[in-house]
């Protein structure tokens, strides 16, 4: 995949930043994401890191839990991933 289009696993140049504003900024958001269980779920947390590892985006949230980009779906109303 080029940079222009990237896969399901990865976030784009300007999400990248998006993310990295809210982890030097420490604002709360809101995220929905599904869980492994296909449920989809809602929360108001800080985003404390944003990390790349073997071609995947995480996401490490105040409380310890680490999401895959491909499974957050929004934050603060902005679409993350397609539906």
């Amino acid at each position: 995949m080029s940079a222009a289009t990237p896969s399901p696993e990865t976030v784009s140049l300007p999400v990248r930043e998006m993310l990295v504003e809210y982890v030097q900024g420490r604002r709360l958001a809101e995220i929905i994401y599904q869980d492994t269980n296909g449920q989809v779920c809602l929360v108001h947390e800080h985003i404390r890191d944003v990390l790349s590892r073997a071609g995947h985006d995480f996401l490490v949230l105040g409380s310890g839990k680490v999401l895959g980009v491909e499974h957050v779906i929004m934050i603060d109303g902005q679409r993350l991933t397609k539906v």
